[in-house]
């Protein structure tokens, strides 16, 4: 499968409110990728427990790739909230973030971005 390019959608400040239920869509590929720019946070929804998530870290250390964090094993109907990202684990020369799923089966995913206030 290709990648799939997640664009976030905002929290909103002060006492608005945010549907995060709304937010939750079904992936359409197993690698998601999106712009990091330190206030992104993914929601992951799993249906099932045997679905897994790992962060990639892109960074290279004198030429050399950094070993992924081990990836995290979902419980079913729990939902799980990855970042924000520290720029270690942009894709290398990016700023670019890859997060690679087990599956797109009975899982949802929703990008969100923090606001600041004043």
């Amino acid at each position: 499968m290709s990648n799939q390019i997640l664009t976030p959608t905002q929290f909103v400040a002060d006492g608005l409110g945010l549907d995060l239920t709304a937010a939750l869509a079904t992936p359409t590929a197993t690698t998601l990728q999106f712009t990091n720019t330190g206030r992104e946070i993914l929601f992951v929804a799993a249906g099932a427990g045997s679905e897994t998530v790992t962060v990639d870290i892109g960074a290279l250390v004198l030429g050399q790739s950094i070993t992924n964090f081990s990836s995290v094993n979902l419980t079913s109907a729990h939902t799980v909230a990855f970042g924000p990202f520290h720029t270690i684990v942009d894709q290398s020369g990016t700023t670019t973030v890859q997060v690679v799923l087990s599956t797109i089966t009975s899982i949802t995913v929703a990008l969100l971005q923090t606001v600041g206030v004043y």
